[in-house]
């Protein structure tokens, strides 16, 4: 449904004495055509919140037109020739006042009384207008004794209205301790029917068999047929629609109709209002928790700022539900901060954990890969070097042969005998291989020899016995760095006995800085 109503346009014309007179463009062009073809609430939901919201915002602005026209009456009731006329501008404040400002209401209908004299239907719209305002002041003893002195036979049919909404809701707002009031009260609701069955709030009244019948879509029918008479029968229209719509179980379109009416409620300056306060209630009830506590927020604002009694205890009530879920919402949010903090600190401690250990790993790793770089360096180094001296060694054996060949043909055995009971050609190699020995690993190892004194007692370092060469104790520690801590393959290797090698490195141990069994394991990480 869409409510097509226009917003109030307030135009100020000038008199000759300068006064100003306030008028809605033909009473809002009779409420726009009677709201258009009144009230379908159904725009999207979205769409009406936003509208509300931009109501909101303009507030200020609603609120300056609305005091550029109150100060306007104000001048026409002080400017007012006779207590006649002054009467009638009072009730046009009154009407203005009713749901702006209940004080300064109040005091207008105080003016009224007073100026009221003796004419019958003055002094008894004057005195329903006093009930009014007393309900809305909570005052409800001395409404309800105010209202039952009216001679309703002197009301005209506007102030029949104005009294029967006084004694409606005086009445209700007593009956559950005085269960005779209903009756009373739907009396009086059934003669407002009979005088003014076109008043939009004697339509939502009247409606009250429909409803406890269930038959709610007739009684949207009946508001839907109503005139709309005055500036606010806009946001009356919207409001109990909304609660025929809620009693319908349609909560969407009742929202909706809700924000209508908050709007127009905002359009019109109104601040004794319940459309924002209902609709911020069912927002709250909905899981819509900001929105709810910033209507609310409004809602108690405005209602402080016109007086309204009836609606304090309301407003404050939800306002501390609203701010209970709140604070629980921010200690979940709380909570789930702390939760979130101690993941990310737990997930971050593992994560710096395992960079220590995947650090050390890789530290690890590159020195295995440098071992291996080594190892790989050393083999192929020695690997050569025991090629080459295989092919020497053949080669000589192969001229020894054949040398041994040639002196036996041409000398004879005694010859060959002589050359076998020389020193064998052996020796001569064993050195020349140990030589070879000490350049290759001194070329892998070049500071070997100074690394291996940073381990050795002052007193007792050891030497080479020349550039490029290593001594005997030198090659023993040399082939344990490489890997061969055997004393046999040391000694096999070396061409000496195993108690030889075992004496050297006995000695070597001893006058070490490691004398116990970790001597051979600091000399292969060298």
């Amino acid at each position: 449904m869409t409510i097509n109503i226009l917003s109030p346009t307030i135009t100020y014309c000038k008199t000759r004495n300068n006064s100003y007179i306030y008028s809605v463009k033909k009473s809002l062009l009779i409420l726009v055509s009677a709201i258009g073809a009144l009230f379908s609430c159904s725009r999207g939901g979205q769409e009406v919140f936003d509208s509300l919201d931009r109501a909101i915002l303009l507030q200020d602005h609603y609120d300056s037109l609305y005091l550029e026209h109150l100060g306007s009456l104000r001048s026409l009731y002080l400017e007012a020739g006779n207590d006649s006329l002054r009467w009638e501008k009072a009730f046009e404040l009154e009407k203005v006042l009713f749901y702006h400002d209940v004080d300064s209401c109040y005091r207008y209908v105080r003016e009224m009384l007073r100026l009221s004299g003796n004419d019958p239907a003055k002094t008894a719209t004057s005195e329903s207008c006093y009930a009014n305002i007393l309900f809305k002041l909570d005052s409800l003893t001395i409404a309800k004794d105010v209202l039952e002195k009216i001679d309703t036979s002197a009301l005209t049919r506007e102030s029949f209205s104005i009294y029967a909404f006084a004694g409606y809701h005086i009445y209700g707002k007593q009956q559950e301790t005085h269960p005779e009031y209903l009756a009373l009260k739907e009396r009086l609701a059934a003669e407002w029917w009979l005088r003014d069955s076109t008043s939009i709030e004697c339509a939502y009244y009247h409606n009250g068999p429909l409803n406890r019948a269930g038959e709610y879509d007739k009684a949207i029918e009946n508001l839907l047929s109503c005139e709309l008479k005055t500036p606010n029968d806009s946001t009356k229209a919207c409001y109990f629609l909304a609660l025929e719509y809620l009693l319908k179980g349609e909560r969407k379109e009742a929202k909706n109709c809700l924000a209508k009416s908050a709007e127009y409620d905002m359009k019109l300056s109104v601040k004794a209002y319940r459309a924002l306060y209902e609709l911020a209630r069912m927002l709250f009830q909905d899981g819509d928790i900001q929105r709810a506590d910033r209507y609310m927020r409004i809602a108690h604002q405005d209602a402080l700022s016109s007086h309204y009694a009836v609606q304090y205890e309301d407003i404050i009530h939800s306002q501390l539900e609203i701010m209970n879920v709140l604070l629980k919402q921010e200690q979940q949010r709380k909570k789930s901060f702390l939760l979130f903090s101690l993941i990310a600190i737990f997930l971050l401690a593992v994560a710096l954990v395992s960079l220590y250990f995947l650090n050390k790993y890789s530290r690890k790793l590159e020195g295995s890969r440098r071992k291996i770089h080594e190892i790989s360096q050393i083999k192929d180094r020695f690997l050569a070097l025991y090629m080459e001296k295989c092919v020497d060694y053949l080669n000589k054996v192969d001229d020894y042969r054949s040398s041994l060949r040639h002196t036996a043909r041409t000398d004879g055995q005694a010859a060959v005998m002589a050359m076998l009971r020389k020193p064998s050609f052996a020796d001569s190699e064993f050195h020349e291989l140990l030589d070879a020995f000490d350049k290759s690993f001194l070329g892998i190892f070049p500071d070997f020899v100074e690394k291996v004194n940073e381990h050795m007692q002052p007193e007792f370092r050891l030497e080479q016995p020349s550039e490029g060469e290593l001594s005997t104790e030198l090659r023993i520690l040399a082939l344990i760095r490489m890997g061969i801590p055997q004393r046999q393959k040391i000694a096999k290797v070396l061409n000496m006995s195993v108690t030889t090698v075992y004496s050297y490195h006995s000695v070597l141990q001893k006058h070490s800085l490691h004398p116990d069994a970790s001597f051979d394991s600091v000399i292969a990480r060298l």
